[in-house]
C-alpha cells in the first residue's frame, strides 16, 4: 500500500479523506496517539487504510512534518498501546517518505483478518470500553447497526467455510490421523502427549521448520518436523527448551512478586483458575512429587487486573469466592 502525492493546479492533494485515508499535520503523543490508534482500529474493521502525517487541513496541502516525533518513536510503543486498548491485535507498519524535499509519515493499516476489533479499555472522552470503532467517510466513530450486522455476517460465513475446509481435510486423512494444533494455548496434542510452542514460532507458523512437502526444492512452505515423544518448548530454531523456561515462577516466587500473603495467593489461584490454564501454569515432575510453576504472563495478567480494578477490590472479591468454595467443599 503506497500513498500518492497527486496534486491539483493549486498544489492541494486531489485525494480527499475517506474510509481508508486520513490526514494529519504532525505526529503527536499523549491523547493524540490514542486518537490515531482509534482510527487505526476503525480502518482495520473496515477495509484497512492509511494515516498520512505532514498534510495541512482544509485545504489538504502537503507541508511536511515540522517535528521529529514520528521518526524517533519506537514502533513498539505504538504496538504496546494498541495491545493495551484493543483486541484482537492490528497488522500495521509505519514509514517516513519524502516529497518535495519534505518529510511525511505514513501509517499503513491492514484490514483485520479477525473482526471485530474491540476496545477493551476506556479512556475518558476518547475511547469507550466495549466499543467497536469503524471508519466511515472521513471519520471514525462507533459502528452502526447496518455495518455491524454485515461485519458479523461475513465473519460467520468465514467460520462456516473454515469448518467445511477442516472437515474435508479430516475426511481425506481419516480421524485417527488427525491431531490438534491449539494456537490459543500454543499446544500440539498427540495421544497422551503435548508439545508447547514458543509464541514467536506461533506467529510465524505455516507450519514446518525442518523439511518440506514439495516436489521441487524451494517450493514448499516452512514445516515443523516432530520426531519421537517430546514434552517441552520448541523455539523457532528447533531447540527444545525445558518447561521450566516457560514457567519460571514457583508459587512462592509469584506470591512475592505480587506482594501477597499465602492465603491471598491461594485465593487468587483458585478464583482465576490459573491451574487450569496452560498459558499460566504447569506441573513439573520431581521424582514422585510435582511442583506447581507459573509463567511470567500469569504475573503480568494479575498485575494488570490490580491496576485496572484496584488491588484491594480484586483481593476482597477473590478471597470471598475462595471462602465460599472452601465452605461448599466441606458440606
Amino acid at each position: 500500500m503506497s500513498f500518492s502525492f497527486d496534486l491539483n493546479s493549486q498544489g492541494y492533494l486531489k485525494c480527499r479523506e475517506s474510509h481508508n485515508l486520513e490526514y494529519k499535520q504532525n505526529f503527536q503523543l499523549g491523547d493524540n496517539l490514542l486518537k490515531y490508534i482509534k482510527t487505526m482500529a476503525g480502518m482495520a474493521n473496515n477495509k484497512g487504510g492509511q494515516i498520512v502525517f505532514g498534510v495541512k487541513d482544509s485545504p489538504h496541502k502537503p507541508m511536511g512534518m515540522t517535528n521529529d516525533k514520528f521518526s524517533t518513536i519506537d514502533p513498539k510503543v505504538i504496538d504496546s498501546k494498541i495491545r493495551e486498548y484493543f483486541e484482537p491485535s492490528l497488522k500495521w507498519d509505519m514509514k517516513t517518505v519524502e516529497f518535495d524535499s519534505k518529510p511525511f509519515g505514513v501509517i499503513n493499516i491492514e484490514e483485520a483478518t479477525e473482526k471485530p476489533i474491540v476496545c477493551k479499555k476506556g479512556k475518558d472522552g476518547i475511547l469507550r470500553e466495549g466499543a467497536i470503532y469503524y471508519r466511515y467517510r472521513a471519520e471514525t466513530r462507533e459502528i452502526e447497526y447496518a455495518e455491524l450486522k454485515k461485519l458479523l455476517d461475513i465473519e460467520k460465513e468465514k467460520e462456516r467455510l473454515l469448518w467445511i475446509k477442516h472437515i474435508e481435510k479430516m475426511r481425506l486423512v481419516g480421524p485417527r490421523n488427525v491431531q490438534i494444533l491449539d494456537l490459543y494455548n500454543g499446544e500440539i496434542s498427540y495421544g497422551e502427549h503435548k508439545i508447547l510452542l514458543e509464541k514467536g514460532l506461533l506467529d510465524k507458523l505455516n507450519v514446518i521448520k525442518e523439511g518440506s512437502f514439495t516436489e521441487k526444492e524451494g517450493d514448499g512452505i516452512p514445516v515443523l518436523k516432530l520426531i519421537g515423544s517430546i514434552d517441552g518448548l520448541v523455539d523457532p530454531d528447533n531447540v527444545i527448551i525445558a518447561p521450566e523456561a516457560m514457567y519460571p515462577l514457583t508459587t512462592k516466587q509469584l506470591q512475592e512478586k505480587l506482594q501477597l500473603n499465602q492465603y491471598q495467593m491461594q485465593a487468587v489461584i483458585h478464583s482465576l483458575g490459573l491451574k487450569s490454564k496452560p498459558k499460566y501454569h504447569t506441573e513439573i515432575t520431581n521424582g514422585k512429587s510435582f511442583i506447581h510453576k507459573y509463567s511470567e504472563k500469569a504475573e503480568a495478567t494479575i498485575k494488570g487486573l490490580f491496576n485496572r480494578n484496584g488491588k484491594e477490590s480484586c483481593l476482597a472479591m477473590w478471597i470471598e469466592q475462595y471462602k465460599k468454595s472452601k465452605g461448599s467443599s466441606k458440606t
